[in-house]
């Protein structure tokens, strides 16, 4: 995947650097002329649902759609990009990463460890080619349940079951988050998992569960509250699995929205890159083709006609602007 796009970029006139950090982390930077923005854009996919009616891993396209496995989050905006790259000469930066899906960014996490200096970062997740300087964060955490194995007909084998705690503590959890939707909070429990057979009580069980908070919301004070409703603590480990922050961009990048004549998009509820890079000190914004609500659905599809604007959109912005002059290189500094 990443020699394929590179083939088209270097043909392109960029010139590509492909770095491993190991474990399934890899990125792919590409470069040509002076850019002063620079598109993200992961490759890697949530796994295939069960439910897909055709196969995830070959392309379909009709008339209206492309459907296959990440045609819409985020592969059909890697193709709109990789299309304006080859239809353009401006100057464009473009980093490929794998392991947005994985939960871990570590791609992402290492670029912005490097002075870069450009001036702004669009993340091409599916936003319906609008520019959206606003979402939420991300927080998932496992809880490690701790109980004694025992003959399910023993008096104390619901008491000592860890399965059981598991279970229990969710149903509170989800009530609890869903109850005042004042709160506005998105949460989900993701994967209960423990025991090894029915008639025995669970020695552990572990729930996987995550929230996605805004950008004003305590998160320290919302674990608290979720930690509270245990039976007992002392049994319990808790684990943080990953922990991104939100994206608030403010008034920082409005002088890009009018610069490339782009649509502001209301907040979206989805997390993306771009909150890190944000985080970096990098002004951000997430523009791509495609609904977020298939993402990761069974039948993944992008509009046509999505690919075709975005794509449009993609090559004014390296056409008009994204060149940076001598004196913006000379003064370009990322804190």
């Amino acid at each position: 995947m990443f020699a394929y796009c590179a083939d088209i970029l270097r043909a392109a006139g960029c010139a590509v650097e492909i770095k491993d950090l190991g474990g399934g982390c890899v990125s792919l930077l590409a470069r040509r002329g002076n850019p002063s923005v620079l598109f993200n854009c992961h490759l890697d996919t949530v796994p295939a649902d069960p439910a897909w009616t055709r196969d995830p891993f070959e392309l379909g396209v009709n008339e209206a759609d492309a459907t296959g496995l990440g045609a819409c989050d985020i592969k059909g905006a890697a193709a709109a990009l990789l299309a304006a790259v080859e239809a353009t000469s401006g100057a464009i930066a473009v980093l490929l990463t794998s392991d947005e899906e994985a939960g871990d960014s570590a791609c992402v996490r290492d670029f912005i460890e490097v002075e870069h200096g450009y001036e702004l970062v669009i993340a091409c997740e599916p936003t319906n080619g609008s520019a959206v300087t606003m979402h939420r964060g991300i927080e998932t955490f496992e809880l490690v349940f701790s109980g004694l194995a025992t003959h399910s007909s023993q008096p104390n084998a619901h008491a000592d079951n860890a399965l059981h705690h598991a279970v229990a503590w969710s149903a509170r959890a989800i009530e609890r988050m869903h109850a005042d939707s004042s709160d506005n909070l998105r949460f989900n429990i993701g994967i209960i998992n423990g025991g090894v057979k029915t008639n025995i009580a669970a020695s552990s069980a572990t729930v996987r569960f995550g929230i996605r908070p805004h950008a004003q919301a305590n998160v320290t004070a919302i674990l608290k509250e979720l930690m509270a409703l245990l039976d007992d603590p002392s049994r319990v480990e808790l684990r943080v699995c990953f922990s991104a922050p939100a994206l608030d961009s403010g008034s920082g990048v409005g002088v890009y929205l009018k610069r490339f004549g782009l649509q502001a998009g209301e907040p979206v509820d989805f997390w993306t890159e771009a909150a890190l890079f944000a985080a970096g000190g990098y002004k951000a914004m997430v523009l791509g083709p495609g609904d977020i609500s298939q993402a990761h659905a069974p039948d993944e599809s992008v509009p046509l006609a999505d690919l075709d604007r975005v794509a449009t959109i993609y090559a004014g912005i390296i056409e008009h602007g994204a060149q940076r002059t001598e004196n913006q290189s000379a003064q370009a500094v990322h804190p």
